[in-house]
């Protein structure tokens, strides 16, 4: 392509909303969206197909995640905690931001043809981060016990975000009632 298809390619997009801009790439077909997210930064806050946008990025990077399958059999999420008033977040995390644990258990996926970003859970934007929640098809939730009341934040009222995704019919791993009664190690073995 010559400068003269990147100067019309740009004009098509140019003072568009994001609403419109998304909205016109739900309507292409796989193969075309594919080539859309490989010419897209990988280094992108949240990187995946969901935009993740109205949620804070609190992750300083993504280093070693391998990159998001084009076309994924499901998209999934991985919810994290970090604490502020923490160094690096809590004793759990890397200086990146995210749980030791968490690039390896997302590459799991991506391995396995799903997608999964990395998304962290703050109460301030509690409502707009459990209806980002509604456009993955699972969670897995990656949050201490004690970790989302250490932030400020109210545990309950997490869990029942975490429960009315269930009622959606959006798979929850580990379920807030599985967390209760197993505790965060064991439930987690049991995924």
């Amino acid at each position: 392509m010559g400068a003269g298809a990147s100067t019309e390619h740009k004009s098509l997009i140019e003072g568009k909303s994001p609403e419109e801009i998304a909205a016109a790439l739900k309507e292409l077909p796989p193969d075309q969206l594919s080539k859309i997210w490989a010419a897209v930064d990988k280094n992108s806050p949240c990187p995946g197909p969901v935009d993740c946008s109205s949620i804070t990025v609190v992750a300083k990077d993504y280093k070693g995640m391998l990159d998001q399958p084009s076309a994924p059999k499901f998209k999934g999420a991985l919810a994290q905690i970090y604490v502020r008033s923490q160094p690096y977040g809590g004793s759990d995390k890397s200086n990146n931001g995210h749980r030791y644990d968490s690039i390896p258990i997302v590459n799991g996926m991506i391995s396995a043809g799903m997608s999964c970003q990395l998304i962290h859970y703050t109460h301030e934007e509690h409502d707009k981060f459990f209806e980002l929640c509604k456009s993955f098809d699972f969670v897995i939730v990656r949050c201490n016990p004690g970790q989302i009341k250490a932030d400020g934040g109210d545990q309950q009222k997490f869990d029942d975000g975490m429960r009315a995704l269930r009622k959606m019919g959006k798979q929850v791993w580990p379920s807030p009632d599985v967390m209760e009664k197993m505790g965060a190690k064991d439930a987690l073995c049991k995924v």
